[in-house]
């Protein structure tokens, strides 16, 4: 087998692995809060505390690979995964299973900046950046029946995580036969500082970028259940097929992604999807039809699944190899940036709604 591919799909099933851990939480929030009798102030900390701990990981992690190189930062994230992992299974305390999810983040920035940045130093063929976006999406998909099952049986939600425990494991064994990265990163070493290369007018633009799109990801998935409860007057019952017309469009269009970005253009791709999403909100707001909401949501799931691989292959091209650990590490900081403070933002909007609704 083709080194780079081996190593492509090391990075895709990574990717796919550490969404299936980080996606676990949400549909146990519910569950966490009555387990553990918080409220609901507290309970909102948990999704802040994992992007927040990803945020700081994101940062140390430039550090880091550079003193254990690739190969093991890149089970160094993982085993914060299995730490995290034990202490969720033996919590008997809101603090301590607190603490277990602060852990997970570190999982999140460590293995988000190592499994960028081994994709970004591959042959140009196989940095399939968009791809690897949607082993994301994928992971946080196949999550949910996993969490409904455990859920339906009755069993611990903290049991969950055995099966994280297991699949990391095996994940070690396939990620052994990662090669052929190691001396990229050394001649790495001789490049510019995220410091350095984030002064460059085109790459802050291009961070911030990032950040505001993740942004209006996270307030999608977060704003969009009440928005058609409250705009479209739809039920609990009929929200869900629009989410999903939505998230499986939008998945879809990362998975074929990578030939669309190679044939547009990535910035020229990103202007045309920021004009597609605006149709796509004229459509929702234009009628109260479940087709509006079907059509504009699916327009808008279709063109927002290409912005931020785009963005991301973008400047992984344009800095030169040299530059690539720096640059992953000012993707991923922005990105973690972003979603840690904007989840904060979105939480506390709607606290406040509901309070000016009382």
């Amino acid at each position: 087998m083709n080194r780079d591919f081996k190593n492509m799909t090391i990075v895709f099933a990574g990717f796919f692995f550490m969404s299936l851990f980080y996606n676990t939480l949400a549909p146990f929030i519910t569950t966490i809060k009555m387990t553990y009798n918080v409220s609901n102030d507290i309970i909102a900390l948990l999704p802040s505390m994992i992007f927040f701990a990803s945020f700081i990981m994101s940062i140390l992690g430039s550090k880091i690979m550079y003193i254990l190189g690739l190969k093991k930062s890149l089970y160094l994230g993982f085993s914060f995964a299995i730490i995290s992992s034990f202490i969720i299974i033996v919590s008997r305390s809101f603090y301590l299973l607190l603490i277990g999810y602060f852990i997970s983040g570190f999982t999140v920035g460590m293995g988000t900046l190592i499994l960028s940045t081994i994709l970004s130093l591959l042959s140009k063929k196989y940095q399939k950046f968009s791809l690897a976006n949607a082993f994301v999406g994928l992971g946080g998909i196949i999550s949910l029946p996993i969490d409904k099952f455990i859920l339906s049986r009755g069993i611990l939600f903290n049991y969950t995580y055995i099966i994280h425990i297991v699949i990391i494991g095996i994940y070690f064994i396939y990620a052994a036969q990662l090669k052929g990265i190691q001396n990229d990163t050394d001649k790495a070493s001789n490049g510019k500082s995220p410091f350095q290369l984030i002064k460059t007018p085109m790459i802050l633009l291009l961070a911030i970028a990032i950040l505001v799109y993740e942004g209006t990801e996270i307030g999608t998935g977060n704003w969009t259940g009440r928005f058609l409860e409250n705009f479209y007057g739809l039920s609990k019952l009929e929200v869900p097929n629009v989410l999903i017309c939505f998230w499986s469009l939008f998945t879809i269009g990362r998975f074929f992604g990578d030939k669309i970005l190679e044939k547009v253009g990535r910035l020229k791709f990103v202007i045309i999807a920021v004009i597609m999403s605006i149709f796509g909100i004229i459509i929702i707001l234009s009628g109260k039809s479940i087709f509006n909401a079907l059509i504009g949501f699916g327009i808008m799931g279709i063109s927002m699944s290409l912005i931020y691989p785009a963005i991301q292959g973008y400047i992984i091209r344009e800095v030169g190899k040299e530059n690539v650990p720096a640059a992953s590490s000012i993707i991923t900081v922005f990105n973690n940036f972003g979603a840690a403070f904007l989840t904060y933002c979105v939480g506390f909007l709607d606290q406040l709604v509901k309070v000016n609704r009382n």
